[in-house]
């Protein structure tokens, strides 16, 4: 959970399969000039940003996705002015909105050479030339654009992501049609680089994989970000690798891998333990934002870039997250009800901790059967405010009440140093020795299974690959 909530954000966690609110495409006809086109982007920067924790903090790998991105630019004269960052967050994904293009730090970690990346971002500024986005919004839901509330419904609660209503406008699903024009940009403008033009569809591979493993790992089919907005197939795939082909010019085509290895050495990966907290059995501290709590027996926590996750195995779920309310909290509640279409009923007003607080409770049926809703927004401080959203199987309720309320009360302030603050998980590119093996390196990986299959994809390698000295390779640690 990264630092820094200024607007509303929250999420109906899955088991509340009763609605879907957002910004979502009308596919009516195209509204914006290119004026207005660019003034949305302007607007909604901001909440992209805030939505995947901000730009990296980190000045050289900032410059070396620009050079990437400026290389890939300068080849057509034509484009319409854009920027490129690169956002502080785990999550694997990429974004185009009208004079940006995004990457997540969780997307270069992925990647194996200069020109998969250069794929992406070439892909993104193909939106953006095509004016993917414009054509994907009307009159009529401009005025929604740029809300402060908005709810997000996902089929995992695993993988929620609060958004903002704003964000999720640039997290749409594109057209098949839109994504192989897009593709067909990206790789354009990679072989006009001098790039090795078949570096979108080796992303696209490896990515699969990942996701595949994920999948398996967590016994469910959820793809992650990138994937929701940028469906991948074998296709789709194929298809890339066949323009590449296509186009591929006379000279030189570059990978730059060890110039992108040089890039990402040392970049965090995963979260940042001091700006996004960290979990501790079942605590969840957050050394920066300077607080903790507990969650019940049973409760397994995960933390997202928007919010903290938490479910059981009777299948009681919870999610906290912040929001910010002049009115207080109860008006928070009074919000939530509305958004998650689900009759809180009147705040009550509670203390937590010595902290200003109010809780709603309400049922909603589901395609599973009846849950209960339970939401707290205790005040932090002036405006700030903390939410606790409970979704519990009817059935399990009142087993589980008591233990609830011990959880939200164990919100509690933490003190600046007086926690210990486990060490930061990074890309570490190391150059193999004889000897050496793919069952050996990943033994370094910082993952609690599947740490082979991890060290394969990551580094692009099929299974069963030798491992060659004198190479280099990422290892999680």
């Amino acid at each position: 959970m990264k630092s820094g909530n200024s607007v509303i954000r929250m999420v109906a966690i899955s088991a509340i399969a009763v609605f879907l609110y957002g910004c979502a495409a009308t596919g009516g006809p195209l509204g914006l000039s290119p004026a207005q086109e660019q003034a949305l982007g302007e607007q909604q920067h901001p909440q992209i940003l805030a939505a995947f924790g901000g730009e990296v903090d980190d000045p050289q790998l900032n410059a070396y996705v620009k050079r990437i991105f400026d290389r890939l630019m300068a080849t057509d004269p034509t484009l319409p002015e854009m920027e490129v960052y690169v956002l502080d967050s785990p999550v694997i994904n990429a974004m185009a909105a009208p004079g940006h293009v995004y990457v997540t730090r969780g997307l270069l970690a992925l990647g194996n050479s200069e020109a998969e990346i250069a794929g992406v971002i070439g892909h993104e500024i193909g939106h953006n030339e095509k004016r993917h986005i414009a054509k994907r919004v009307s009159r009529s839901n401009i005025a929604q654009i740029g809300t402060v509330f908005g709810a997000i419904l996902t089929g995992d609660a695993d993988t929620a992501q609060l958004l903002g209503q704003g964000a999720q406008l640039y997290l749409l699903r594109f057209s098949r049609e839109q994504e192989y024009e897009s593709d067909l940009v990206g790789t354009r403008l990679l072989a006009a680089a001098g790039y090795e033009p078949l570096g979108a569809a080796q992303f696209l591979n490896t990515l699969g994989n990942w996701t595949n493993l994920e999948a398996q790992i967590a016994g469910v089919q959820q793809p992650p970000e990138y994937l929701k907005t940028h469906p991948n197939s074998a296709n789709r795939v194929a298809r890339a690798a066949q323009e590449a082909n296509a186009i591929r010019q006379d000279g030189a085509s570059e990978t730059r891998r060890g110039a992108f290895l040089n890039a990402i050495d040392g970049m965090f990966y995963g979260d940042d333990p001091v700006k996004q907290g960290f979990i501790r059995g079942r605590d969840f501290i957050h050394p920066q934002l300077q607080f903790a709590f507990t969650v019940p027996n049973d409760f397994e926590l995960r933390n997202s870039s928007q919010a903290v996750l938490a479910r059981s195995s009777s299948g009681a779920q919870m999610q906290f997250t912040g929001a910010s309310s002049e009115q207080g909290p109860a008006a928070l509640i009074n919000a939530a009800s509305q958004s998650l279409k689900v009759n809180l009923g009147t705040p009550q007003r509670i203390n937590v901790n010595g902290k200003n607080a109010a809780a709603g409770r309400g049922r909603a049926n589901t395609q599973s059967g009846a849950v209960d809703v339970t939401a707290y927004a205790i005040q932090w401080q002036d405006a700030s405010h903390w939410v606790f959203l409970w979704v519990t199987p009817a059935n399990q309720t009142l087993r589980l009440e008591r233990a609830i309320n011990q959880s939200v009360q164990s919100l509690r302030e933490v003190a600046p140093g007086s926690v210990s603050v486990p060490p930061a998980t990074r890309v570490d590119v190391i150059t193999a020795q004889r000897g050496d093996s793919a069952s050996a390196l990943s033994r370094y990986m910082a993952f609690p299974a599947y740490r082979q299959e991890r060290f394969l994809i990551i580094n692009g390698l099929g299974a069963g690959a030798g491992i060659n000295a004198g190479e280099r390779y990422k290892l999680v640690r």
